[in-house]
């Protein structure tokens, strides 16, 4: 088997857009050793895949001697952070607008009623079912084929149907701190009211 390697320098700016997604889903920029130590073990239980510390310390430059990368590293980060490889990534970048006015149906919190249940549905296959407590704060009820577990917490203001969701201050059994997620990456949410 060929492992293939791509020139960082080449793709230096969608490779830092993918570090940036993979910290906003770790929840943490990665800047000491413990970071890396988290990330390395986030992605493997999130993946099944094992990136070593010392390929992501290299990456992130936090340590000399990374001009390639062999594109299953890029493979493995670009599922962590919602995609389905490396390419589909690239692909995704060269789509995205910077800003996009939407005209769509809006779900705001504040319009919520305590013990209001909301099913949030996702590529590929991801379902979840949340209940609001109010004050913009949510647990999760249900679960299937995602990464929120039943009775993860978090704070969103609102929810856009077809857009990417992302979720403050989520309490995750297992993290011992609050962390960032993002939901819908590819094509956005759906949402059952």
């Amino acid at each position: 088997m060929v492992k293939e390697t791509i020139i960082v320098a080449e793709v230096e700016e969608v490779l830092n857009a993918l570090k940036k997604q993979v910290e906003e889903v770790a929840g943490r920029t990665m800047r000491l050793p413990s970071d890396f130590d988290m990330l390395a073990q986030a992605v493997a239980d999130a993946t099944g895949e094992h990136i070593s510390t010392n390929t992501l310390k290299r990456l992130w430059g936090y340590i000399d001697g990374y001009r390639t990368s062999r594109r299953f590293t890029l493979n493995v980060l670009a599922r962590y952070a919602g995609h389905r490889d490396w390419d589909d990534f690239c692909r995704n970048m060269s789509n995205t607008a910077a800003s996009q006015i939407f005209d769509s149906h809006y779900i705001d919190s504040d319009t919520l009623q305590p013990g209001a249940r909301l099913t949030l549905r996702w590529h590929p296959g991801r379902v979840v079912t949340i209940e609001y407590r109010g004050s913009n704060e949510y647990v999760v009820v249900d679960s299937h084929n995602a990464k929120l577990s039943v009775g993860d917490t978090f704070k969103c203001q609102g929810f856009v149907p077809g857009q990417p969701l992302v979720l403050n201050g989520v309490l995750h059994q297992g993290i011992d701190h609050p962390i960032n997620y993002i939901c819908g990456k590819q094509g956005g949410i759906m949402i059952d009211a």
